[in-house]
């Protein structure tokens, strides 16, 4: 089966994830699933907090909702808790070691954004991370596909959504009382609401 993990904090998902994860499965030749990847800390900034996981896994899951045709009704969208079951690292090498391990059948893939090329030579044993996986690189606005290593595909159409929708964007949004109906699903967008948070 082939698996393409789609990480990140998802503090909180949004509509910019929802656009890549549709795509994808246009994208990408030969996907099966997609696994939505929740960190349960972030590799690059030691103490950052990130909102309960409780909470961004609540969030996570509703992504899963099949957003493409070609999925005819059924998802194929799941979400992987093992980095906040495991309390892992963010490095995405224990990750896959762990997933290879768990699912050998399985061959892995990665779906990042544009906009982690250029911090790419940070990650943790990326070197080692590129000769075992193959990495999809899907455009966000004003973030050129540079650098492009070796075994990173940029997926390109002339017809695909590109947005410059963030975490970040939103909890400043919702800190500074602005409406957010626009970037986020409905489901989410009420979560939100519900649980006061980021505010």
């Amino acid at each position: 089966m082939n698996i393409t993990l789609f990480g990140g904090s998802f503090n909180p998902p949004h509509i910019g994830h929802q656009v890549v994860i549709s795509q994808a499965f246009e994208l990408i030749k030969g996907l099966d699933e997609l696994w939505l990847l929740p960190d349960y800390k972030h590799s690059f900034f030691k103490g950052k907090l990130f909102t309960d996981s409780q909470h961004r896994l609540a969030m996570t899951k509703m992504l899963e909702t099949p957003t493409s045709p070609r999925l005819r009704g059924a998802s194929h969208v799941k979400t992987q808790t093992c980095c906040l079951d495991q309390q892992m690292t963010g490095y995405t090498i224990d990750h896959l070691t762990y997933l290879t391990k768990k699912y050998p059948k399985h061959k892995f893939s990665f779906l990042l954004g544009s906009d982690n090329l250029k911090s790419f030579h940070k990650w943790h044993e990326y070197k080692k991370l590129l000769k075992l996986l193959h990495f999809y690189v899907y455009p966000r606005a004003n973030c050129p596909f540079k650098p492009l290593y070796p075994n990173m595909e940029p997926l390109e159409h002339p017809m695909q959504a590109i947005t410059n929708i963030s975490s970040t964007m939103i909890r400043n949004k919702l800190k500074n009382k602005l409406p957010i109906n626009h970037l986020v699903p409905a489901s989410i967008a009420n979560y939100l609401k519900t649980n006061s948070l980021y505010a």
